[in-house]
C-alpha cells in the first residue's frame, strides 16, 4: 500500500475557516483522529485496480 502524508492539522484549519464553523482545541485533535482512521480505511479501496474499460459510476439515461 502506498501512503501519502496530509496534514491535516492545515486541512482542518482550511475546512473551519471555509465552512465558517468555529472548532476548540479538542474538538480539533477529535478530527484529526478520525480523519486519519477514515483515510486509512479507504487506503486498501482506493488502490483496488480497475480495468480501463471499467466504468466508475453508472450512466443514467432518460
Amino acid at each position: 500500500m502506498t501512503s501519502t502524508f496530509t496534514d491535516w492539522p492545515t486541512y482542518i484549519q482550511l475546512m473551519e475557516q471555509l465552512l465558517n464553523v468555529p472548532l476548540d482545541d479538542a474538538r480539533r485533535r477529535e478530527l484529526e483522529v478520525q480523519l486519519v482512521r477514515m483515510a486509512a480505511l479507504a487506503e486498501p479501496l482506493m488502490e483496488f485496480p480497475l480495468p480501463q474499460r471499467q466504468e466508475v459510476a453508472g450512466i443514467y439515461k432518460l
